[in-house]
């Protein structure tokens, strides 16, 4: 929280040119605020006049024709300002917003600069690390284990008290603070910008970012519909054999879903098949003929699907692959 004297400014002396100030928003309910109960919260200026924290509230001040208003003057490093500034529009906007992701890198960014730029700032850093691992051993048999390790990074310890900070305010657990900073710092733009027009979610986007840049652009056109489950299945397989022959197998091709059940029945076969012949089991009496007729009119029906004959194209490589 920013703390200090409060002073008495005129609104028209109070310099706009933060770009993190929400501008132009409906105030027309915080105006009823003011006018109801007064205002609650100073605005939050520099040294400079520069509006660092409230531009909806001196949107709404001016609006209501309010000439002098309290302000809180802060005397910060221009990172420390910044710093302010993001933590206004934190507190008021949901953490699955794309625009708070950014924000929210960009805070654990001063902190990482910070951290290794001040000493005080680095050592208030880890006071407040060891304190919280001696807290959270004290009733918590995992947690514990944690006051054991080798000491974070210095970038580890900025991200990690950063991410401690934010859950407080938030009320989001730490690991849901992370992970928003992860899906802004792994996302391409692509990405973002479906995200921002609402195409994908942030579950399909946590699934997304598992993959590079590049792509992320290429399989984003190919999920509209694919359910949470789907798309992991998906990007799981891209990243085994790549996202163009994923997509040939999940997305692109007709009836997918049954054919991949013809796929899973035919690896289950074949894996049955393999042990069987290194037991060296042979097939005898009815039981092989009833194989034999219904083999033979698979192979009927799978030259039919497959729009050629393939039962004698197998190549000893099969074996080569995995069939999981």
């Amino acid at each position: 929280m920013t703390t200090g004297t409060i002073e008495s400014l005129n609104l028209d002396a109070i310099k706009m040119e933060n770009p993190y100030l929400r501008l132009g928003t409906d105030v027309s309910t915080l105006e009823k605020s003011i006018e109801t109960v007064g205002l609650i919260a100073p605005l939050i200026v520099n040294e400079e006049n520069v509006l660092l924290a409230g531009a909806r509230r001196w949107q709404a001040l001016k609006n209501l024709g309010h000439k002098d208003v309290p302000i809180i003057r802060v005397k910060k490093s221009n990172l420390e300002q910044e710093l302010i500034s993001i933590d206004e529009n934190l507190v008021r906007k949901s953490l699955t917003s794309p625009e708070v992701e950014k924000h929210l890198l960009r805070a654990k960014e001063i902190y990482c600069e910070m951290a290794g730029n001040d000493e005080s700032f680095k050592n208030e850093l880890l006071k407040k690390r060891h304190e919280r691992l001696a807290q959270d051993s004290a009733g918590d048999t995992e947690n514990s284990k944690a006051g054991t390790q080798e000491e974070l990074s210095l970038k580890e310890l900025a991200t990690e008290e950063f991410a401690e900070e934010v859950s407080h305010k938030s009320g989001l657990s730490r690991n849901q603070v992370l992970k928003a900073m992860e899906r802004e710092e792994k996302a391409c733009p692509e990405l973002k910008e479906a995200r921002e027009i609402g195409n994908i979610n942030v579950s399909q986007a946590n699934e997304i970012i598992r993959l590079n840049p590049d792509e992320q652009k290429e399989i984003i056109p190919h999920i509209a519909g694919k359910t949470v489950g789907e798309l992991r299945k998906l990007v799981k397989e891209a990243r085994s054999v790549g996202v163009k022959r994923a997509l040939e197998t999940n997305i692109e091709q007709p009836h997918a879903r049954e054919y991949g059940e013809i796929l899973k029945s035919f690896k289950k076969a074949y894996k049955v098949c393999e042990a069987l012949e290194i037991e060296g089991i042979e097939i005898k009496g009815a039981l092989k003929s009833d194989i034999e007729r219904h083999w033979a009119g698979l192979i009927e029906k799978m030259e039919s699907l497959l729009g050629e004959k393939h039962s004698q194209e197998f190549s000893p490589e099969y074996l080569d692959q995995p069939h999981q």
